[in-house]
């Protein structure tokens, strides 16, 4: 028996979502529109694989409207652009994103074994070997 309040699920969400989102809303102000938290979207999202779909497909609906407001921005230089800054940032992590990964590599094309310290933790000495040693 299953015990504890009664879920306010809908499966009419999932269709919901995708439109509340496609004009670049967040799923937080989608929770609102409809009376819940945004912790109780989290659990919808993992309980109802359907509703984690619409959800995918409504950020990416999401990002997209922000991708064509700050497109029409750079091309008309009107309005404010932190706040499409800021969106793009949080909506389309992988897409736009300050901090790029990079992975050094040796001549063979494997990865530079060395201990995992952070550079600042690193001596000059340890530094120009690993340089020295990318460079073979």
């Amino acid at each position: 028996m299953k015990v504890g309040r009664p879920t306010k699920f809908e499966p009419a969400y999932c269709e919901a979502v995708i439109d509340h989102m496609a004009d670049g809303a967040s799923i937080t102000s989608f929770a609102a529109e409809i009376g819940v938290s945004r912790a109780t979207i989290n659990v919808w999202m993992a309980e109802y694989p359907e509703f984690l779909e619409a959800v995918t497909i409504a950020k990416a609906k999401a990002q997209a409207w922000w991708e064509k407001t700050s497109r029409n921005l750079a091309t008309t230089g009107t309005g404010n652009a932190t706040i499409c800054v800021f969106s793009l940032k949080n909506l389309g992590a992988d897409d736009f994103k300050d901090k790029r990964e990079t992975e050094l590599t040796g001549a063979n094309g494997g990865p530079i074994q060395h201990e995992h310290r952070k550079a600042v933790e690193l001596t000059d000495d340890e530094l120009a070997a690993i340089a020295a040693k990318a460079s073979e």
